[in-house]
């Protein structure tokens, strides 16, 4: 009986942190948002990244790099 709710603990436990790496996965948080931005902002050679950036990353409440 131990070993049957320790193997359904291990199930459970395997499942949420399974689920929860999925979730991180698909959606980045928001400091991460404003970096992919960047380095998409970086393939146009006229805009302005730099500045908005800064802002983003001020408005997402993100350490400032």
């Amino acid at each position: 009986m131990k070993l049957r709710k320790f193997s359904l603990a291990a199930v459970a436990a395997f499942a949420f942190g399974f689920s929860a790496w999925a979730v991180a996965g698909i959606w980045p948080g928001p400091c991460q948002q404003c970096r992919n931005a960047y380095q998409a902002c970086q393939l146009d050679p006229d805009a302005e990244c730099e500045s908005e950036f800064s802002r983003c990353l001020i408005q997402a409440g993100c350490p400032l790099e």
